[in-house]
């Protein structure tokens, strides 16, 4: 049976909760008895919520209901389908709830990364190979020299600057006041370093 039970406020006889689940009057009898809905000398009115209970006793007692089992589970009443909607729409607003949380606490580091990306400031390289633990006249010029990523005079080859790895500034001296070129690592720079350069660092060292 596969209708809905729909009688607004309008209690059932027994007989008409068996007709409505397609079950025996005794079915239905037995258990309103073991739930407390029946009174002796008086006929038995089974309300909404008493049905939507008897109903879901006869599923789960498939072991003595078990001819009546099937039927059963495809008739569905008012109530089971209220409380099936307000579970789906608890279910989505904890889950939108649990997004809009994950994304507040997100937002920081979104900010964060992004201002990463359009920042200016730069470091010394050998600041950058301190910053990642590796020594930089041991391990980073060298690496850096020999692959071409720097000039006999410590500055960005094309190639470096090409590869977005190294950038070159202008620096004045602080003792003479002259003005120089320099190497340095920009900031926004350092998540390749991180998943590139540095990698490839530590596997030239074990060439």
């Amino acid at each position: 049976m596969n209708e809905l039970i729909n009688y607004g406020d309008k209690r059932m006889t027994v007989k008409e909760v068996a007709e409505a689940l397609n079950v025996s009057e005794r079915t239905i009898q037995r258990h309103a008895e073991k739930m407390g809905m029946t009174r002796n000398g008086f006929t038995t009115l089974l309300s909404e919520i008493e049905v939507t209970s008897i109903k879901q006793a006869i599923e789960r007692s498939g072991r003595n209901d078990l001819d009546n089992v099937v039927e059963v589970r495809n008739a569905t009443t008012e109530l089971e389908i209220a409380e099936m909607t307000l579970k789906v729409i608890s279910y989505h607003k904890a889950e939108a709830d649990r997004l809009r949380s994950e994304l507040v606490a997100a937002k920081p580091a979104i900010e964060s990364h992004a201002a990463l990306m359009r920042s200016d400031k730069t470091m010394s390289i050998t600041q950058c190979a301190k910053h990642f633990g590796v020594h930089p006249k041991t391990e980073v010029f060298p690496y850096l020299r020999e692959r071409g990523y720097l000039t006999s005079k410590d500055l960005p080859s094309q190639a470096a600057l090409d590869a977005d790895i190294l950038a070159m500034v202008e620096t004045r001296d602080r003792y003479t006041d002259a003005i120089y070129p320099q190497a340095v690592v920009r900031v926004c720079q350092l998540e390749k370093w991180r998943t590139v350069v540095i990698p490839n660092i530590e596997k030239w060292k074990d060439e």
